[in-house]
């Protein structure tokens, strides 16, 4: 037990005008020990999620500036970039409030509630009808008409888009959605929602040593 967050407790709750006996210190940094294992990990996982973002968009543009027709590959790298960004600001953001938390064991109750906040503004993103629904599809959707785009040869797209190849891309489409949806929710539980309901159940135990 660190000495020196003892002694803040102890003047802290005399400024407050609180009597704590020892157990509900060794509480209050118990609960503090918990809630730094999960936000680390909640930002290990940011960073994790970060860079193999990074990576796999590089990689993807690389792709397709090697591989799409002159014709269409500088709208369709632009759209891209656009794309990845927007969801990399995103991730980024959020990433950039949550590795400046830090958790005192004398302010352990607003830093909880700022923290359970932040990560759960993400947490929410993912899990919304937003991401899974109309979101996730579009990428899968995307990424389906640049593998067209590849296989044109020449062909004028309307062409090559018929009622049969429409249907054929929208069967494609749910069958892919119904894959890809539950894996992303899984990923999210994993790397997020797991650690976010740590640092709920260790904000109500701190409420519960206050009653």
């Amino acid at each position: 037990m660190d000495f020196n967050e003892i002694k803040n407790i102890w003047k802290n709750t005399i400024q407050d005008e609180q009597v704590l006996n020892k157990e509900e210190i060794e509480s209050r940094l118990r609960i503090k020990s918990k809630s730094n294992t999960a936000l680390n990990k909640v930002k290990r996982n940011y960073k994790i999620e970060l860079y193999s973002g990074g990576i796999m968009a590089l990689f993807f543009l690389g792709w397709m500036y090697v591989n799409l027709p002159q014709e269409y590959k500088w709208i369709i790298i632009i759209i891209t970039i656009l794309f990845f960004g927007i969801l990399y600001s995103f991730t980024w953001r959020n990433y950039i409030k949550v590795s400046k938390i830090i958790i005192p064991s004398e302010q352990l109750k607003p830093s909880l509630t700022k923290t359970i906040k932040d990560i759960q503004r993400y947490v929410n993103f993912n899990k919304s009808n937003f991401t899974k629904f109309l979101l996730l599809p579009f990428a899968i959707c995307y990424g389906m008409f640049i593998g067209l785009f590849m296989g044109l040869e020449g062909q004028d797209i309307l062409e090559v888009l018929s009622l049969q190849e429409m249907i054929k891309i929208g069967i494609l489409l749910i069958v892919l959605s119904a894959l890809f949806i539950p894996i992303s929710q899984y990923f999210n539980k994993k790397m997020y929602k797991k650690h976010l309901d740590e640092l709920k159940q260790c904000l109500k135990e701190f409420e519960e040593i206050e009653d």
